[in-house]
């Protein structure tokens, strides 16, 4: 398993996976983007609740390109609360923004 750090609406993140470290680049690529276009467009107010938000767009969007299925969302959806919860319990100092 290797580490790789990113970084995401100004807070630095180590994450530990078994996919290429390209891969996981890309996709803190993709969620830092969607957290600032939020955060530019509603205020939100914490970093939290942007998150949220965008968790709530991706899905959103992912769930429109595929064909409905029960069994997927449920993995999806779990997948995302278990990278929330992972993230949301991470130390963050967001005086860093």
């Amino acid at each position: 398993m290797e580490t790789c750090r990113v970084r995401i609406l100004g807070s630095d993140y180590s994450i530990r996976t078994d996919s290429d470290r390209a891969h996981v680049e890309r996709v803190a690529r993709i969620v830092d983007e969607r957290m600032r276009r939020i955060e530019e467009q509603f205020h939100p107010g914490s970093p939290t609740r942007t998150a949220v938000l965008a968790c709530l767009n991706i899905v959103d969007e992912q769930l429109r390109r595929e064909p409905p299925g029960e069994e997927s969302v449920r993995r999806r959806v779990g997948t995302l609360i278990e990278k929330l919860a992972s993230v949301s319990q991470a130390p963050c100092d967001v005086r860093d923004r």
